[in-house]
């Protein structure tokens, strides 16, 4: 089950951080009441007492939120993001927080409120100039609000700090490049090979957080709203949302914590017997909430919804709810890919050209994967839904049979409409530099790409967004004459 990615998981974010900076995490000075006699001399075993810094006031603010994070959480979890967030501000009042509270708050509350977050953590960074922990959250901040000036200058003063966090000087890297400075971005990235500190995951987790633009937070936030109101539409979209919450680049699942919850939801104010869609979106639900959904299971909901594996192989009408049933039935091995192509496939199709919808049109790919209706589907997908993944599945395989060339009006189309797609930039780079294209240019465009999103990379049988290929362009660069 995935775990709550709201307020404690921020808390557990802020002690990470300091971890990553590379200081251990303190402990809040001792409290105890009383002192020693002016006349009595310490003995000889005694330790000279350490000088209070602002990570102790950090620490102590750590700790006195804590208190508050279950009711906050709670209203969290219902929908109530607006009263979770009063609860944690009203532990602080306003006019009497300290930089470190604010950067306690702001750190907190960042998943509820992302614009609230990034004023506190800038007064914190702004009282905090000389703590590490502070100016590399406020160079988060802006590295999400696309502010690269500001973030570079703020991850460059975190290093001086703290030197040597690799993921931190990974991050900076990018922000030097965009702003054009190709020298400083390749000094900066030389320093992120050689940092002690931070993994390759460690630097993956960082990237995704300040470049991924999904907010399903505040997504859930608006359709909870709009639920109370007895919304249909938007009771379909909440439970398919909490059905498939967007972790981060490469996580998809259910969220059953936000889901029991919807549900309940939903139950209070759609009554049953409206929009047919609620069911599917129920049915799906159904399948969501199951903690080990085994394949008789599976089939045994479908049936009962009569959906997929009932006589007539009834699609749901709403094509989200059909793309993760047909996920639950091909995965559990209740549906094969052959069986369903043979009887849903053109069904699917037809849906994906009507509705021109993405996740259908990658449903539909995934049936005819190594078919010979594969690249119509890829293109469809591209024309009819913008899809950067049919188009980057297309290119790539009219690269495989050598039908794509650096001029193919294919390539430089995607290049304008997906210039942040890594296989489309990657393949790019192969061509061009073989048609004599400026190879500087070419890499710094595949290397920006790839923080926009890392391509695919296997690893141990597990395929997922890696930052491999970022490594290898990097390489390229840095290795390239001045």
């Amino acid at each position: 089950m995935m775990k709550l990615r709201a307020i404690g998981w921020m808390m557990a974010g802020c002690a990470l951080g300091a971890t990553a900076l590379g200081q251990p995490a303190t402990k809040p000075a001792d409290k105890s009441p009383g002192k020693a006699p002016a006349a009595t001399a310490p003995k000889q075993s005694d330790k000279p007492k350490r000088a209070r810094t602002s990570d102790d006031d950090v620490n102590d603010a750590m700790e006195t939120l804590r208190s508050a994070l279950p009711k906050a959480e709670a209203l969290a979890l219902k929908g109530d993001f607006d009263g979770s967030n009063r609860v944690l501000l009203d532990v602080f009042p306003e006019g009497k927080r300290t930089p470190a509270q604010k950067l306690v708050l702001g750190q907190a509350i960042y998943q509820n409120d992302r614009k609230l977050s990034y004023n506190l953590v800038k007064e914190a960074a702004e009282g905090l100039a000389d703590n590490a922990n502070a100016q590399f959250e406020w160079a988060l901040s802006q590295h999400r609000a696309k502010e690269y000036e500001g973030a570079l200058r703020a991850y460059e003063r975190a290093n001086e700090l703290q030197p040597g966090n690799g993921p931190a000087l990974g991050a900076a890297a990018e922000c030097a490049l965009r702003l054009g400075k190709v020298d400083r971005a390749v000094e900066l990235w030389n320093l992120c090979s050689q940092a002690k500190l931070g993994s390759q995951q460690n630097f993956e987790q960082l990237i995704c957080e300040v470049n991924n633009r999904d907010d399903p937070v505040a997504r859930r936030r608006e359709l909870v709203k709009k639920v109370s109101a007895a919304d249909e539409a938007a009771a379909i979209d909440l439970i398919l949302l909490d059905c498939d919450w967007p972790a981060d680049w490469w996580v998809r699942g259910p969220h059953r914590q936000y889901l029991e919850s919807d549900l309940a939801l939903v139950g209070k104010w759609i009554l049953p017997g409206g929009n047919p869609q609620v069911q599917e979106a129920r049915c799906v639900g159904a399948l969501a909430m199951m903690e080990r959904p085994t394949k008789e299971k599976i089939v045994d909901v479908l049936r009962r919804a009569r959906f997929l594996v009932d006589e007539e192989s009834t699609m749901p009408t709403n094509p989200r709810a059909m793309v993760l049933l047909l996920k639950y039935a091909i995965r559990s091995g209740a549906l094969s890919r052959d069986d369903t192509r043979a009887k849903l496939g053109p069904k699917i199709l037809e849906l994906a050209k009507t509705a021109k919808d993405r996740d259908v049109f990658e449903a539909a790919a995934f049936l005819y994967l190594d078919t010979s209706k594969q690249d119509e589907v890829d293109r469809l997908g591209w024309e009819l839904a913008g899809d950067p993944r049919c188009a980057a599945n297309l290119l790539a395989a009219m690269m495989r049979r050598g039908e794509l060339k650096w001029d193919s009006p294919d390539l430089q189309k995607a290049l304008k409409e997906f210039p942040d797609n890594g296989t489309i930039a990657s393949l790019a780079l192969s061509l061009g530099k073989d048609a004599g294209q400026p190879e500087k240019e070419l890499l710094i465009r595949a290397i920006l790409a790839e923080y926009s999103k890392f391509s695919l990379a296997n690893r141990d049988g597990t395929v997922r967004p890696r930052a491999d290929a970022l490594r290898v362009f990097w390489k390229a660069l840095a290795e390239m004459p001045g």
